[in-house]
């Protein structure tokens, strides 16, 4: 457990760059080898599981993940870039030779996302929806729908449970 963060589980090696600008809800796990940037701002609701070489919020926007997120290993979030405009795109680069694009991504309750997935800035993942292994959101993925493929492109639907079993505030 770590204190910035009560009731949520932190494993050893997961990095957070800008912890000040991270929040998480109760009952949350980060497992190791995990990156979390703060940039903008990240928000994770309670019972969110990120899993093991995932890294979020790239880029230094802002990024949500709501309740019952579960985001597996290798997966990227990316809430920001530099933009083709710029000079340089090398975010190692004098600021005066960069342009930046920041946006908010966001991941709505009980979505999951796979194995090596990506999802785009600006792109909201609907409730409940999954996108499958290696896939690459560039757009919104509508909720309760199962997305795969580069970009990304809906596969079928996503069968809504008993989500009367969520736990209470």
């Amino acid at each position: 457990m770590n204190e910035n963060w009560p009731g949520a589980e932190i494993y050893d090696m997961v990095l957070i760059l800008r912890p000040e600008k991270v929040q998480s809800g109760a009952g949350t796990r980060s497992d190791s080898f995990v990156k979390l940037e703060g940039g903008g701002g990240l928000r994770i609701g309670r019972y969110v599981h990120i899993a093991s070489f995932a890294h979020v919020n790239i880029g230094g926007g802002v990024v949500v993940l709501e309740d019952g997120v579960a985001i597996c290993s290798g997966v990227k979030v990316i809430a920001g870039s530099n933009h083709q405009d710029g000079l340089s795109m090398s975010a190692a680069a004098p600021e005066h030779l960069q342009v930046k694009k920041r946006s908010t991504t966001h991941i709505k309750p009980l979505a999951f996302l796979a194995t090596n997935a990506v999802v785009l800035p600006g792109v909201t993942v609907g409730e409940g929806a999954i996108l499958a292994a290696g896939a690459v959101a560039t757009h919104d993925i509508p909720p309760w729908e199962i997305w795969g493929g580069v970009p990304a492109r809906k596969l079928g639907p996503r069968v809504k449970g008993d989500v009367g079993l969520w736990p209470a505030e």
